[in-house]
């Protein structure tokens, strides 16, 4: 047997089953055709296959690789039979697995994990959405053992019911027992006596939940019997407590009804089978400037408002259809004739499915439908006071946003433009106080500190002129000078501004430009002013012997020009903020940046063109910029 287990790599694919082979010392894995299209797929089920797929376990939690049935039999070198998997197919429908592997260590030869797949899916979906339908029925379904000493499973119910959870029950069996009323467990008792003799039964009585709250159940038990023998005990367990108390009440009801005939103040009546009155109470009568006697005998209708007779007939057909209550309101004409507004709940009276009567309670609303027509009134009003208030709290809202954000705006420009002005300033002015008060300083040291004061001033005069620019663009004090001309010229003209740069870091520049002319209508200084921060900051950023590209791309409506370096790159959490005013990309190692509004003002001069700009970038591989321009 072990000799065949052995050569079943050789037969793998004649074999009628989902089967799979791995070899743990090797991360090798074989499989049959069978399993590819159980698993839907028509890769090599190799080590990446297993690897990058989504697999879980019953619990719905992610297996790593690792964690996979068959590589945890190899790693620990021990078979794992009936593992449970869910795997998502490429259609993103579930589908459940049933695994079995077996590890078979082979002497001088590399050990073995056979595993064999069965597609369980049908199954387990039938399995969840049974406990999906005893999750939800509201009643106590439970199946115990043939003395009851011992629960199999008991429905969640159980925790609304008694309190306790389907855990607790399994651990403490006689939980419920303790819950009974000492008054009532006799007659528990005789219950479970009738069950232990193989008889169905039910038996009601009253306990007490964890919480102390009293409850009224019916329990039901069915000894399950096989070969003359009781095997368990299947039960349901309901509450009747409203029924219960429902039915204490009917017994005292025909007392309780004349207390509340005799104290009620709305109108109580009782129609017979052809809509006359045959009782009515003394306040309802008198509501209606009668007394009782003179209501008895007459007809329902005599006292209804003529126009309601229809809407009557329609009520009364209804209580006699639904068997059950029906609200409707109506208006009395009282002795005097004067409209009194009723809200009348009426049910028919029944003997033996025969109905020979109406009962009906009705309560005086006049004065509360004359305060919802009040209501109403002022609803409406309000209703439109209360849009005038959002629309004017509203208008609040944004302006005190509006005031934020510019307070905020307003703070952080001027504590940024503080530091990148105070940063230069201060070398200058320390350079010139060292040369103005040291007489003594040598020639070469007053040149060296008048090169970096003049470095510094230039460095100052070009963030004020940064900041001017940007200004200027963002509130549209200046605008475009578009002009047509060939984006080419343009774009050499600036790598000839920068060859001295390029050649003293010994970078490779390649440009790769459209052979015909491509020809764009556009603000030419600006445009060149973008392709100059681009490549500033390429060369800035780029190692020495680094690669720097410009392309030019010529689409039909419009110019693509993409600056790709080879640098140190951008952190992908940083890149939200880059084209941000004074947002500076802090890396170890990197040179100085500037004051943080290059960037900013490419994308402001791009938005004015109503182009766009992307930026893609990896750290320490390099960053291209793309730009699409209209032309």
């Amino acid at each position: 047997m072990l000799n065949n287990l052995l050569n079943i790599e050789q037969f793998i694919d004649e074999i009628d089953i989902p089967l799979l082979i791995n070899y743990p010392e090797k991360d090798k894995f074989q499989s049959n055709e069978k399993l590819k299209k159980l698993l839907n797929t028509t890769s090599e089920l190799n080590f990446e296959y297993w690897n990058n797929q989504k697999f879980y376990d019953v619990n719905n939690n992610l297996l790593t690789f690792d964690k996979l049935p068959f590589v945890v039999a190899g790693k620990e070198r021990k078979s794992i039979p009936f593992f449970r998997l869910k795997y998502i197919t490429k259609e993103f429908s579930e589908k459940y697995l049933f695994v079995s592997s077996l590890f078979i260590p082979q002497e001088n030869k590399d050990s073995i994990v056979i595993t064999i797949f069965a597609d369980t899916t049908k199954e387990t979906e039938i399995e969840q959405i049974l406990k999906e339908s005893l999750r939800n029925i509201q009643v106590v379904i439970y199946s115990t053992n043939a003395d009851g000493t011992e629960y199999y499973f008991i429905t969640e119910a159980v925790r609304q019911l008694f309190g306790f959870t389907p855990e607790e029950i399994y651990q403490h069996k006689f939980l419920i027992l303790r819950t009974i009323e000492k008054d009532h467990f006799k007659k528990f008792k005789e219950f479970i006596e009738r069950l232990r003799k193989g008889e169905a039964s039910t038996v009601e009585y009253k306990m007490k939940d964890r919480f102390g709250k009293e409850h009224w159940v019916r329990h039901h038990g069915i000894p399950i019997i096989r070969n003359n023998k009781i095997v368990r005990i299947d039960g349901i367990i309901l509450d009747i407590t409203e029924e219960k108390i429902f039915q204490l009440r009917l017994e005292n009801s025909e007392e309780k009804f004349r207390m509340l005939i005799d104290t009620a103040d709305d109108l109580i009546f009782i129609l017979n089978g052809f809509g006359y009155f045959s009782m009515v109470n003394k306040n309802g009568a008198y509501v209606l400037g009668f007394k009782q006697e003179e209501i008895l005998g007459k007809h329902f209708l005599d006292l209804i408002d003529k126009e309601d007779e229809q809407k009557i007939a329609d009520a009364f057909s209804k209580v006699l259809r639904s068997n059950q209550k029906v609200v409707f309101e109506v208006n009395f004409l009282d002795k005097f004739e004067k409209p009194i507004t009723f809200e009348v709940h009426a049910k028919p009276m029944m003997v033996d499915g025969e109905v020979f009567g109406m009962i009906g309670i009705g309560r005086n609303i006049t004065a509360r439908k004359q305060y919802e027509l009040k209501i109403k009134e002022l609803n409406s009003k309000l209703i439109e006071a209360n849009r005038i208030i959002s629309i004017e709290r509203e208008r609040a809202r944004q302006k005190i946003s509006l005031l934020e954000e510019l307070s905020k705006l307003k703070s952080e420009f001027i504590s940024n433009i503080s530091h990148e002005l105070r940063t230069p300033l201060a070398s200058v002015v320390g350079f010139a106080e060292t040369i103005a008060t040291d007489t003594d300083l040598p020639k070469e040291t007053i040149k060296e500190f008048s090169e970096i004061i003049l470095s510094e001033g230039k460095r100052l005069a070009k963030l004020i002129d940064e900041v001017l620019d940007f200004s200027k663009l963002e509130s549209g004090q200046e605008e475009l000078k578009k002009e047509e001309f060939i984006i080419c010229d343009v774009v050499n003209e600036v790598t000839d501004e920068f060859e001295k740069e390029i050649a003293k870091k010994n970078l490779v520049l390649t440009k790769e430009l459209s052979s015909k002319e491509v020809k764009i209508f556009a603000d030419r200084k600006r445009i060149k002013q973008v392709l100059i921060n681009l490549l500033s900051n390429a060369i800035k950023y780029t190692p020495d012997g680094g690669r720097i590209t410009i392309i030019v791309n010529d689409f039909e409506r419009e110019v693509e020009l993409t600056v790709s370096d080879t640098g140190i790159g951008i952190p992908e959490k940083e890149l939200p903020k880059l084209f941000q005013k004074f947002s500076k990309i802090y890396r170890p190692n990197a040179p100085v940046g500037g004051a943080g509004f290059g960037l900013a003002l490419v994308k402001q001069i791009v938005d004015l063109h109503k182009g766009i700009i992307r930026v893609m970038s990896e750290e320490n591989k390099g960053t291209t910029f793309i730009i699409r321009l209209p032309k």
